[in-house]
């Protein structure tokens, strides 16, 4: 059955506490609709595919490599191969093959070319069914804890917190606030890093590391780059909230907190 935005909005989220800077319930608000929706991982992992090809830059080969040698082919009567020999009298490479795939030096094959479709388009409404059942995903603790991330036994999904988060500034004062949430366990299993198999440790990428909380808000108001030292946490703003946030490597169930104010953008942005 096909879910319409009108279909969407009969339902009404959960009701969640509001976390202070302190560690403490402050209050408690109702969460938009979209937390409420039926989840379908599918759909996730499709829309993160079409949207992770945004990022690929075009590339190819020289449209000239391979063909910088004037060659021709003997032809029969010589009992040599009819390939095309390079013309050079008096060079290294006279009498060899060239411009041609079986030559050392010659034309590739297949070549990658600049003018292949790498870029996918989404449709609108399936990009932004999406995107709400991504965030429904977050609401779903057995779909965050199933994802890997370490969560305690007090603390319900979706994290809503005061938007005093916003202006913290310094790493020290976002950790601390973190491990009052009692996301120690969760911070040292993002710590850790991992050195990956192959050849990628030689090309700048040798040690992997695991994805950990995201922290929405409305206005970054310092609190990114607070958070730029914590391994594993990272910040975004509403308005410019994705699927690639919320499900990193197409597998929804991030552990996400959001502010106050972040909720109420959300519910504006996807009303």
């Amino acid at each position: 059955m096909y879910l319409t935005a009108e279909t969407l909005k009969k339902s009404e989220g959960p009701e969640v506490q509001v976390i202070g800077l302190d560690g403490e319930p402050a209050e408690k608000v109702r969460l938009p609709y979209f937390f409420n929706i039926t989840r379908r991982a599918d759909l996730v992992r499709r829309a993160y595919i079409h949207l992770s090809t945004h990022t690929l830059q075009p590339k190819g080969s020289s449209k000239g490599s391979g063909h910088k040698h004037s060659v021709e082919s003997w032809g029969p009567g010589y009992g040599m191969a009819r390939i095309s020999r390079v013309r050079g009298r008096g060079t290294p490479k006279y009498m060899s093959g060239g411009m041609v795939p079986s030559a050392v030096g010659g034309r590739p094959t297949h070549p990658p070319v600049t003018e292949k479709k790498i870029h996918k388009t989404l449709n609108w409404k399936e990009g932004r069914l999406a995107l709400l059942t991504a965030l429904s995903f977050t609401a779903s603790r057995s779909a965050v804890a199933g994802r890997g991330h370490r969560l305690p036994e007090n603390l319900e999904t979706p994290v809503v917190v005061a938007d005093g988060l916003e202006e913290l500034r310094k790493t020290r004062e976002l950790e601390e606030f973190l491990l009052r949430l009692g996301l120690g366990e969760e911070l040292a299993r993002c710590a850790e890093r991992k050195i990956r198999a192959g050849k990628g440790k030689m090309r700048g990428r040798r040690y992997k590391r695991r994805v950990g909380p995201l922290i929405v808000v409305k206005d970054d108001r310092g609190v990114g780059e607070a958070a730029g030292n914590i391994p594993g946490v990272s910040v975004v703003e509403a308005r410019n909230l994705s699927v690639l946030h919320l499900a990193p490597g197409g597998h929804p169930g991030r552990l996400t907190i959001y502010t106050k104010s972040a909720i109420e953008a959300l519910g504006e942005r996807l009303s």
